[in-house]
């Protein structure tokens, strides 16, 4: 008696027979196992093969974001952003820029073999010339390229000031396998080339790596702008502490003629004056002193950013920098009937400071409270000990600083009020100079306010310690 057909089997037989051509026979049930494992195969290089893309598409974006973080650092070297992308694709890389017209190449490359090439391969390139590699074929054909190889030999010179035969041997061996040529583009136009190479025995370069390199050449020309806008930032800041310091020595020479020339007035070397005389004396005299202190203060700040300014840290009387910086105030600040007081110290602490920087500071800071304070008012200035250093305080019951601008006022150039309205003047350097001289003497200068209570700012110094010697820093670089 015959048995039943298997459902099992009558539904693969179904499957096939719904496949296969209607003049195929049915398959016999070997067939039916072999078509399955081959079909399982397929299926596993498909997957095998969607794995290995994934793996290098991450490999490839690692690449990228490595580059990315590179460009982004303040200090960016394009030969780090440029080594990101190996050994992803291929041993070397010939990194070529042009700069006022004139073609450099770097060898970058992790593989001490290929490091001996460099010699006769970086230098200076032709750009005119019939060059097929780098700079000049990306300038020629204005695209990334995917080539088997390089012919070296059969062109010009590469190499304006190398020999023609290492230079050219050298390239040979370098691009005897699989390339890619990828131009960098900054602001729409060609300046430079990247070119990854392989040994002749790896597999040619992919549609995918292409992209990469293309990729990183777009990095690689942030990079070189970036390198353009540091470049004329830098000038442009040096032409400027330049002009303020060679206009601040400038304007102080008829500065002082005009102040020695007042004072034989007021002293009487050209007769005696009229009370009307003396009073126009005083305020040329007063107006003389003004104008230098904003000189100085230009000065100051032109050798600050210019690395310029000495500071000569030495063991000092904390005390006795607050009498010293207090002295020349104490009469200003009767006159306008301004309580001042000068609160002794709980002990006699020291600090390591520039002594004429010191004051300076302090100075200004009782300068400002004496033009922020209404009659009436109070300043005082002491000192308050902390871990570790000692600080100077001045505090005031003027006006106070709306909580907006606390930061912006120790930048420089900036003041609380503004326009031609304003009740005090000065150049808006004071706080800026102020705390660049306390972080270079190794301190700080700190402020808290509250509107229409006043403000309290507060220099803190280094303590001195018993042992502590005398340090200069920022030696200067030339006369200021």
């Amino acid at each position: 008696m015959r048995e039943p057909p298997s459902r099992e089997r009558d539904g693969a037989d179904d499957l096939l027979a719904a496949r296969r051509p209607a003049d195929l026979p049915a398959p016999s049930g070997e067939t039916l196992v072999e078509h399955l494992v081959d079909r399982l195969a397929r299926t596993e290089r498909e997957l095998g093969s969607a794995r290995d893309a994934a793996a290098e598409e991450a490999r490839h974006r690692g690449c990228l974001r490595s580059a990315m973080r590179q460009i982004a650092a303040a200090d960016v070297v394009l030969h780090d952003v440029v080594r990101s992308a190996l050994p992803a694709l291929g041993g070397w890389c010939l990194l070529d820029l042009v700069t006022n017209g004139i073609g450099q190449r770097t060898l970058v490359t992790g593989d001490p073999a290929i490091d001996q090439l460099a010699r006769v391969v970086q230098g200076e390139v032709r750009l005119d010339g019939e060059d097929s590699l780098g700079i000049v074929r990306a300038l020629r054909q204005r695209k990334a390229e995917r080539l088997d190889h390089v012919s070296i030999g059969s062109n010009g010179p590469l190499l304006a000031d190398a020999p023609a035969a290492p230079g050219l041997d050298a390239l040979e061996r370098l691009a005897a396998g699989p390339v890619i040529v990828a131009p960098i583009v900054s602001r729409g136009r060609i300046v430079g080339a990247l070119t990854f190479g392989r040994t002749r025995d790896e597999a040619p370069y992919t549609e995918r790596e292409q992209r990469l390199a293309e990729e990183l050449a777009q990095i690689v020309g942030v990079g070189v702008e970036h390198h353009r806008i540091a470049a004329v930032a830098d000038s442009a800041a040096r032409t400027k502490s330049e002009f303020l310091a060679m206009m601040s020595h400038e304007l102080r020479t008829p500065l002082n003629a005009i102040a020695g020339y007042a004072q034989l007035l007021e002293m009487g070397f050209r007769g005696p004056l009229t009370d009307g005389q003396r009073d126009a004396v005083s305020r040329i005299l007063r107006g003389q002193e003004h104008l230098l202190s904003l000189v100085d203060a230009v000065l100051t700040f032109s050798r600050l950013t210019s690395g310029r300014l000495t500071i000569d840290s030495s063991e000092l009387d904390a005390s006795e920098l607050v009498d010293v910086a207090s002295e020349p105030l104490v009469v200003e600040f009767a006159a306008r009937e301004i309580d001042f007081r000068i609160l002794p110290c709980p002990t006699r602490p020291r600090v390591c400071a520039d002594r004429e920087r010191a004051v300076e500071i302090l100075r200004h800071l009782l300068s400002n409270a004496l033009k922020f304070t209404p009659r009436g008012g109070a300043v005082t200035v002491g000192c308050e000990e902390a871990p570790g250093a000692v600080q100077l305080v001045v505090t005031d019951t003027g006006r106070g600083i709306p909580e907006a601008q606390r930061d912006a006022i120790f930048q420089p150039f900036v003041q609380v009020e503004k326009g031609l309205t304003r009740s005090a003047d000065g150049s808006g350097l004071g706080l800026s100079i102020a705390r660049e001289l306390a972080e270079r003497m190794g301190g700080s200068l700190t402020m808290t306010s509250e509107m229409g209570k006043g403000s309290r700012f507060v220099l803190s110094l280094v303590r001195a310690t018993e042992d502590a010697p005398s340090v200069a820093i920022d030696s200067p670089q030339s006369a200021g």
